[in-house]
Order: structure tokens, then C-alpha cells, then sequence
């Protein structure tokens, strides 16, 4: 594990802070959150992203309120400054920002991400689909993956040469439907896919999945994703095909 993303709002947050400062070669970027649990800036300065609870909307609310433009960029920009340097304030430099479910893939959002990334010299993740070869994805699946291309191919056309980013990002999630039980033969469909440049493999381990009802549907993947990661077949796979190891600092 080369990076990692830091949640500044959740309920093992400064448990996470100590295991970075504890391992400082470990990339860890700000993982924008505006979809889980509550806002880190007063709630009155957000109010368009939360509920009457000062709950955070759900993704799906979300994406809704900024497509039809009824999200001011100041709510984003002050939620983002606010967890920007509560990070900071800890003692931690993101390496790079993404956010939590790809919200930042939307217009708006992305904008106001990328304007803090170029003020402050930090690279930004793009979730690019891997569109794997011969794999049929679910059809709800084809529909996001179309929609979030057409979002990325804008906020390339707008950023290109002001920030930098990741040339691809593939997950388990690529394969279509998750296998029931994780192989090398996996991990090697997805790198041997990878585009040329800096390719993020992402992975979301976990040790139980009962920790994390509520909170995300992919608790039992996680877990079997853990145990996948932890046999150490994936370095050798990494090695067989000449990848070199790094996180967003090397870009």
C-alpha cells in the first residue's frame, strides 16, 4: 500500500491521523467529503449541502442539487477549505484530493477542487473508467460509468496543463460482477489494462464488515479484499509487470 485518503469526518479520523504520522512514506490525500455523516464548517455556512438535521445530503440528492445548479460553489468552497485545513492543522499535507463516492467528477465540484489543487501545487484524482475488454458490466453500471465520462472528458477540457492527475483508476468493481473469491488472475486483468502513466489501483480493505453497515454496501467485498491483499500475491503481480510503486507526490 503506497497511498491512502484521509476522511475528515468520521468516527476513526484522528485513529487514522496517528497510523499516518506513524508511517510517513505512505501518500495520504484529502478525501473530500460531502455525502457522509456532518459538515467540519459551521453548519450555517453550508446549508445547501445539508439537511435540517445538518446531515449531509445523500450522493444521489447531491449530484441532483448540482446539476440543477441549486449549490453555490461558496458552501463547497468553505466545506473543502474547512477540511483542507483541519488536515493541515494536524499535521498532515494532502498529497492529492479526491472526494468520497466521485462526487468531485461533477462540474461545479470539480471546479472548486481543482482552483484549491492549482493554488496549492497538489494533484487531483480522476476516476476514470477502465472500460475493461470483454467484460459485460451491469447495465446501471454502464449508464454511471457513460455519464461520468462524459463529466471527466469536461473537466479535463477545462484543467488540462493547470492541474495534474492520475492518467487511470481501476478497482474490482471494473470486472463486472465481483467474483465471489479474489485471484491474481483479477488483479492482473485490471493492470494489464492499465493506460500508460501514473494508474491507481483502487482497493478498499477492510477487516469486518459489520463495522461498516451504514456507512457503505461493499462491507463483505472489503473484506475480501483485505484478506486478498493481505496473502501478498498482488506484489508479485506488480513486479511481473514492471509497475514501479509510488503515490500522487511522484506526479
Amino acid at each position: 500500500m503506497t497511498s491512502t485518503t484521509l476522511i475528515t469526518n468520521a468516527e476513526a479520523t484522528k485513529d487514522a491521523i496517528k497510523k499516518a504520522k506513524e508511517h510517513p512514506k505512505l501518500g495520504v490525500g484529502l478525501h473530500f467529503n460531502i455525502t457522509l455523516g456532518r459538515p467540519v464548517s459551521d453548519t450555517h455556512k453550508v446549508r445547501s449541502l445539508v439537511d435540517k438535521n445538518g446531515v449531509f445530503l445523500s450522493r444521489d440528492f447531491m449530484a441532483l442539487k448540482l446539476l440543477l445548479g441549486l449549490i453555490p460553489a461558496s458552501d463547497l468552497t468553505s466545506e473543502l477549505l474547512a477540511q483542507y485545513e483541519y488536515m493541515v492543522s494536524h499535521g498532515l499535507h494532502p498529497t492529492h484530493i479526491d472526494s468520497h463516492q466521485h462526487i468531485h467528477a461533477m462540474p461545479l465540484c470539480f471546479d472548486v477542487i481543482a482552483s484549491l489543487c492549482k493554488e496549492k501545487g497538489i494533484p487531483i484524482r480522476m476516476p476514470w473508467p477502465l472500460g475493461l475488454k470483454g467484460i459485460r458490466v451491469p447495465f446501471n453500471r454502464w449508464i454511471r460509468q457513460s455519464v461520468l465520462s462524459r463529466l471527466l472528458s469536461r473537466n479535463e477540457n477545462a484543467w488540462t496543463g493547470e492541474v495534474l492527475w492520475n492518467a487511470g483508476l481501476g478497482s474490482i468493481f471494473d470486472l463486472g460482477i465481483v467474483p465471489t473469491r479474489l485471484s491474481v488472475s483479477h488483479y492482473r486483468k485490471l493492470l494489464c489494462a492499465a493506460p500508460h502513466g501514473p494508474f491507481e489501483l483502487m482497493v478498499h480493505p477492510a477487516r469486518r464488515a459489520d463495522q461498516l453497515v451504514g456507512k457503505t454496501r461493499i462491507g463483505d467485498i472489503s473484506v475480501m479484499e483485505w484478506q486478498f491483499l493481505m496473502s501478498g500475491d498482488l506484489h508479485a503481480v506488480i513486479s511481473e509487470l514492471n509497475f514501479i510503486l509510488g503515490d500522487y507526490r511522484n506526479l
